[in-house]
């Protein structure tokens, strides 16, 4: 067997094998398989000699039967017999029967080459709380608990509403869709939308209004981000308020603390707990990103299809549970075709494959570990919620194949958690596994 490799760049090698030694016997092997699925009068099913399958059939129609028989063995022994280790199954490109000739293209392991990511550095902006918001919190909970008594009236700024909202975008997909939304009409307010509380004042109950707004810029579709829905709105009461004081009765009745002071430094500590996990999740992604810019990553085409592949079946599933649409009638209603949808989300594949290398590299380079331990009970503190379904979903992640997935995640998430100890220079960079 004569093997001949050539590196076709893109992490891919060609693979060709000159078969024709294994040939007489394949011949043989496909002649008898032939003829176990053919009528030969006077023999047998499979019993009919090499010869007369030949003359009915040819020597080219054989020799393509044999092909089939030999390319997987020839591939495995020439992967071997070069030390090629692949990343993937490789493809059977081309075959020429005679001689009989194999050409696989051979997707090869990915190369990911880190910077210097050791001596990045990059200053962690600690979060300051404003009078403002504690203020703005602390009104909140006044809100929360104010009194309310129902007003045969129209709606006026600082009054309780029970609404009922839908809003579509204009492509018809459900952006909302709540039967009773107990909405405060606060003046400048940007939930739902920007402009939906000046919209609803001088609404009386049982009153219908149909607008238009764009929807927030941090909702938590990003598709949707930037877009307008049609909002269709229905008055089933306006309520009257009455704000009680921002004092220690407040504070007994909104969580039993003694002052209300003991109030005002929960609501402090709270929104810094929140300031400093945002500040943190920031950091780590524009650790994370620089450290990404930084390396140089090869991988073969067929990893970023499979990344796009499973890009298409999220988007998927989201369209199913926004539209209750299959993706073939959204992109009929959209006039687009599946090849259009992939290669606009072609970007995106490229960045979550490269960033899964670039970990992946790091996790190996710092020796980071995770044990069963650390599976098991991020598995527990998954499933908890759940509740009465807990040991269902318990059980769903405790399969091979999920618990790899999980493995995966926390190895990522140690080696974001070590880029930016480093970058803060809270650690030293060294492999120690931590």
């Amino acid at each position: 067997m004569k093997i001949k490799t050539k590196d076709i760049g893109e992490r891919q090698l060609q693979l060709t094998i000159e078969a024709e030694d294994q040939a007489p016997e394949a011949m043989k092997r496909a002649a008898r398989q032939i003829a176990s699925q053919t009528d030969f009068p006077g023999f047998r099913k499979g019993k009919a000699p090499y010869e007369l399958v030949l003359e009915r059939y040819g020597e080219e129609a054989i020799r393509q039967e044999a092909a089939d028989l030999v390319a997987e063995e020839a591939y495995k022994e020439a992967l071997e017999q070069e030390g090629i280790d692949p990343a993937r199954p490789g493809a059977l490109e081309d075959v020429t029967l005679n001689p009989l000739t194999l050409t696989f293209t051979v997707p090869l392991r990915p190369t990911v080459q880190l910077g210097d990511y050791r001596s990045f550095r990059l200053k962690f902006p600690k979060p300051r709380i404003k009078k403002e918001q504690v203020q703005a919190a602390l009104e909140r909970i006044q809100h929360q608990n104010a009194i309310i008594k129902p007003a045969d009236r129209a709606a006026a700024l600082d009054d309780a509403t029970l609404l009922t909202i839908t809003a579509k975008t204009a492509n018809g997909e459900d952006v909302m869709d709540i039967d009773e939304a107990r909405v405060f009409l606060e003046a400048g307010s940007q939930r739902p939308a920007a402009g939906f509380v000046e919209a609803m004042v001088g609404a009386e109950p049982g009153e219908e209004r149909t607008f238009t707004l764009p929807l927030p810029d941090d909702i938590a579709e990003e598709e949707l981000r930037g877009q307008e829905a049609e909002f269709a709105v229905k008055v089933k009461q306006v309520y009257d308020t009455t704000l009680p004081a921002l004092d220690d009765d407040l504070a007994r009745v909104a969580g039993n603390y003694e002052s209300f002071a003991d109030l005002e430094k929960h609501v402090r500590d709270q929104l810094r707990q929140a300031a400093e996990q945002a500040a943190e999740d920031e950091y780590e992604d524009n650790v994370l990103s620089a450290v990404i810019d930084d390396a140089k990553v090869e991988y073969p085409p067929v990893m970023l299809e499979e990344q796009l592949d499973e890009i298409m079946a999220e988007f998927e599933q989201e369209i199913k549970r926004r539209t209750k649409l299959s993706l073939e009638d959204f992109l009929r209603i959209q006039e687009k075709k599946v090849e259009e949808l992939r290669a606009a989300f072609e970007p995106q594949a490229q960045r979550r494959l490269k960033q899964a290398l670039v970990l992946g590299e790091v996790v190996s380079q710092e020796g980071l570990e995770v044990d069963e331990d650390d599976v098991d009970a991020e598995i527990h503190r998954v499933s908890a919620p759940w509740g009465v379904r807990a040991d269902q979903v318990r059980s769903a992640l405790s399969s091979d194949q999920a618990k790899l997935s999980v493995r995966s995640r926390l190895l990522g998430n140690k080696a974001v958690q070590k880029l930016a100890a480093i970058a803060k220079g809270e650690a030293d960079g060294a492999g120690d596994g931590e």
